[in-house]
């Protein structure tokens, strides 16, 4: 069985299982209402774009769906290129957001495992777990294999809440929340027959740890609100204390099947790379190279394992619009690309671009199924092709220099046995950032052994030399802020050399360190403060945001996510994966470690440039914005604040209306006036501040600046012609004022009483948010089947005729609907029963709404019969839902007669059917499904 005849099947399967089949969610964990989950850097599961549903913030196309799902998990990178490790993989996946629960959950896991139309797996090889207390889940498996002739007592187990509690432990400690027990499911992929006869817990806890059963399938049943109180409020990692677990509103059923995994079950095979997807990748890898081929040996072997899962990965992001960059998704998505590129020149020996050429075959593979591929493949192959080409030059420079050393030993000018000197080894580490796996490996290429101990005491050495000259006195920091400071022999700090005004790129030195520290006084994960010699990132000041960027060496890559300034000290706060090593560590252990880290390291600093073009963009604007502003509205006009960012840029300013739209316009029109020209930027260094505002430059207002400062001027200053902008500013700016490109205006409001507040946007984000507004407009005009400069009169004619038939709707609310009402007491409740034909699902609401207003004890059913379609609208008043009565349960049971189904709240639901025929026979029901709620 292959991946692509898995996927067709599950999804064919539960189709006639009445599911909607819902298209895969992007890489990027974005839910079904648009909102990013902040939590997650990708998307791991099936379930994560539908939270909304789960939770009831948002109802579902259908109450049952099926996905195949596109996943991305890298916290076990570096174990990819073994039998079972990868990055990207396909879960598939069926959900119920309360419709069927356990019982059908699992029918329907047996049938498609079982039967000879699905699967057809032989369940002697099957073997399920249960949560321990969970009776309904083990009976319902008994029930099936014992349908099949099998004992369940040796096939069904009990376990703990570790392993079949979702989330895992959550029965006992939390956290708050949805909860519920699992079901998983297990293969027997042992050569030797399946267990028969006695076989306990303890035989399968042995079995599954040796690898023999494997788990296929998981069935998660969210049925509980887990509530409880923190242990201790001042510390959340102590947990939580729990008060309850009732039930939720509403079951819900969320599995997963990882798709990769499955095949290679159900295939027999060994290890996940034999199955057809990864053996037609090996086929394009070996067709680039004469002789190279797939097993030949196990550096090769795991090489082309990389390379097909890295690749995999990154063209599933790039199609998803993720970017390789060095910060967030953008920083994984280059990691796995840069990783299959060292593995494809350095063991593959591919001399030429390999990525984009292998990437065609992987969207071939895909294509059909995931059609974005598809539609960017463009942007996917020049992507993977930009980003081989610049990083193969920096492997090339460092080869290069390797290489020259170990001529040495070809040329007999050094022993054979004699090993490349640690020392030496360690000088192409610190002078030419080679990191020492490489040397290694390109040294054992050429027969030559390398002293890696001799390497290691250098390395020492060269940190206790640094650390004792570099005059650092202390470097501290506390919980809620951060401080490190670098003092010199006179107790005051050493600044920091800023680069950055003609500079993207250095190389710089660590000389001062320290943990992140979070709420509780412990290291954060993955992160660290630096002080640096010097520096090209832009510490963020007055209103223009910090750069960002990396830090790389040999040995060590950091993403610097923050930059700011105390007393002249830039710090930079970092993040990379080396960084996870000082989990666990405390107090000055957790210094320590930091230090022996980062301290006196080198590093080549090299600043995200695109993201600095945007945002000096935006800075170059907001002057260009203040000056047109006093010009257009009067000398009345300071600025009064600023947020200089990557998208955006928000100006404050002293005035006492909002601006009219010509007045907006006027000024946007002469700041787009200004940027067309292309003036150049004149910089005036170390102005002392009384001449700087001689010269007529504009200050902060309320900033205090220093007794010298930086001027920046638009455009050349003469007696023809005066600048037409000139301000202090610390601040990066473009070159001329034509690199802004154009500068729109997006929002003018109240920032405070007497202040003003601008928004806008320049350069790409500007051209961007135009075509925007180009496509809403013709969108617009074919809805309405106008032309664009017909738009506004058609909006108004459709406006009247929708008053008109809300006029209408309305007068047929007030008299009840379209037919009689019936009534019917039921004990403590009345049920009110309305028929409608042709009404909107808006009029349907309308109606029960109204047959339950001032009523209470009611509750309201009202069908609807429009296009050979059948609806069900139920509401129930507040008495009456205390008595029992549910509108979720009610138009459940109704639908089921016409065929269909549905479901909601227990206040509100709707619910739909297929035969208009049995309508009549599905109201008259309603009077016993309520008696039997409310107990009458």
């Amino acid at each position: 069985m292959t991946v692509q005849e898995l996927r067709r099947k599950y999804l064919e399967f539960f189709e006639s299982k009445e599911h909607m089949i819902h298209a895969s969610g992007s890489l990027v964990p974005v839910d079904v209402t648009g909102r990013l989950d902040e939590s997650l850097l990708f998307n791991g599961a099936g379930m994560v774009q539908f939270k909304p549903y789960f939770r009831g913030a948002a109802t579902p196309p259908n109450p049952r769906l099926v996905t195949s799902q596109k996943c991305l998990r890298t916290g076990d990178i570096e174990e990819v290129g073994d039998d079972s490790h990868l990055t990207f993989f396909e879960m598939l996946g069926n959900f119920s957001f309360g419709d069927y629960f356990k019982k059908d959950a699992i029918a329907m896991s047996w049938e498609f495992l079982t039967d000879k139309k699905w699967l057809g797996l032989d369940p002697k090889r099957l073997s399920f777990t249960v949560f321990e207390e969970d009776d309904e889940a083990f009976t319902e498996w008994s029930k099936h294999l014992e349908s099949a002739g099998l004992d369940a007592t040796n096939r069904v187990f009990r376990l703990s809440e570790k392993t079949n509690y979702w989330p895992a432990g959550a029965f006992s400690s939390g956290p708050p929340g949805p909860c519920g027990p699992n079901s998983e499911m297990f293969y027997w992929t042992s050569d030797t027959p399946p267990p028969s006869g006695e076989y306990s817990r303890e035989d399968y806890l042995r079995d599954e740890a040796e690898g023999k059963w494997l788990e296929i399938w998981n069935d998660v049943f969210i049925q509980y609100e887990w509530q409880g109180e923190l242990n201790d409020p001042s510390r959340p990692d102590r947990g939580y204390r729990k008060t309850g677990m009732p039930n939720l509103p509403f079951q819900s059923v969320d599995t997963g099947m990882g798709i990769e995994r499955t095949v290679t079950v159900l295939n027999g095979f060994k290890d996940v790379y034999s199955i057809s997807i990864f053996q037609d990748i090996f086929r394009e890898l070996e067709s680039l190279k004469p002789g190279l081929k797939y097993g030949s040996d196990e550096a090769v072997t795991r090489a082309m394992r990389v390379i097909a899962d890295h690749l995999r990965g990154a063209v599933f992001c790039i199609g998803d619009g993720i970017l390789p960059s060095n910060t967030g998704r953008g920083y994984v998505l280059r990691r796995l690309i840069r990783r299959a590129i060292v593995k494809g020149a350095r063991t593959l020996g591919f001399e030429s671009h390999f990525m984009a050429k292998v990437a065609e075959r992987v969207i071939a593979l895909f294509g059909d199924h995931y059609v974005e591929l598809v539609d960017r493949k463009a942007t996917i192959l020049a992507t993977l092709e930009n980003e081989e080409a610049q990083f193969r030059r920096t492997l090339e420079q460092g080869f290069t220099i390797l290489e020259k050393e170990l001529n040495q030993w070809k040329q007999g000018q050094r022993g054979k046995n004699e090993p490349l000197g640690g020392a030496t080894a360690f000088a192409l580490y610190d002078t030419y950032g080679f990191p020492l796996e490489v040397t290694i490996e390109a040294s054992d290429e050429a027969g030559v052994a390398v002293d890696t101990e001799g390497f290691r005491t250098e390395m020492q050495a060269a940190q206790d030399r640094s650390r004792a000259a570099s005059g650092m006195d202390t470097v501290y920091g506390g919980v809620g802020t951060i401080q490190i400071v670098v003092m010199q022999d006179d107790g005051k700090p050493t600044p920091t050399e800023f680069l950055g005004y003609t500079m993207n790129q250095a190389s710089v030195t660590c000389v001062g360190a320290l943990p992140v520290i979070d709420e509780c006084g412990r290291p954060a994960p993955g992160q660290a403060v630096i002080a640096l010699d010097r520096t090209p990132f832009y510490a963020e000041s007055g209103g223009q945001t910090s750069d960002t960027g990396e830090l790389s060496s040999d040995d060590l890559t950091l993403r610097v996510v923050d930059v700011t300034k105390q007393d002249g000290v830039f710090i930079h706060l970092v993040e990379g994966d080396a960084l996870t090593s000082l989990a666990g560590k405390e107090g000055e252990e957790a210094q320590k470690a930091t230090l022996d880290l980062l301290f006196q390291h080198q590093f080549v600093a090299k600043v995200d440039a695109h993201r600095r073009l945007e945002i000096t963009r935006n800075h170059t604007a907001t002057h260009l914005l203040h000056a047109a502003l006093r010009e257009r509205l009067g000398e009345h006009v300071t600025q009064a604040g600023s947020f200089v960012g990557q998208d955006q840029l928000r100006f404050d300013f002293t005035h006492g209306a909002a601006m009219t739209s010509e007045e907006l316009a006027d000024v946007e029109r002469r700041v787009n006036e200004e940027a067309i020209r292309a003036l150049g930027m004149v910089t005036y260094e170390d102005v002392p501040l009384e001449e700087a505002r001689a010269m007529g430059a504009m200050a902060l207002f309320g900033e205090k600046y220093a007794d010298r400062v930086r001027v920046v001027q638009v455009g050349e200053m003469s007696p023809d012609e005066p600048s037409f902008s000139r301000e202090l500013c610390g601040g990066i700016h473009v070159h001329n004022t034509g690199e802004i490109g154009l500068i729109k205006i997006v929002h003018e409001a109240s920032a405070a009483s007497g202040v003003r507040r601008i928004s806008a946007i320049t350069g790409e984000g500007a051209y961007r948010w135009l075509c925007d507004q180009e496509k809403m407009l013709h969108s617009a005009s074919a809805l309405l089947k106008a032309q664009p400069r017909e738009l506004v009169s058609a909006i108004e004619k459709n406006i009247e005729a929708l008053k008109e038939e809300k006029r209408k709707r309305e007068k047929m609310a007030q008299q009840g609907g379209a037919g009689d009402v019936s009534e019917v007491v039921i004990g403590p409740v009345v049920l009110k029963i309305e028929s409608l034909e042709d009404a909107d699902a808006a009029h349907t609401k309308l109606v029960a709404d109204r047959l339950v207003d001032n009523a209470p004890n009611a509750v309201a059913l009202v069908s609807n019969i429009a296009d050979g379609k059948v609806t069900f609208a139920c509401k129930v008043g507040a008495d009456a839902m205390s008595a029992g009565a549910k509108a979720g349960d009610l138009v459940r049971e109704v639908a089921k007669i016409t065929g269909g189904g549905g479901g909601g709240r227990p206040e509100f639901a709707t619910a739909g059917g297929r035969d208009a025929s049995k309508v009549p026979d599905a109201l008259k029901a309603a009077e016993g499904v309520v008696r039997q709620m409310v107990g009458a």
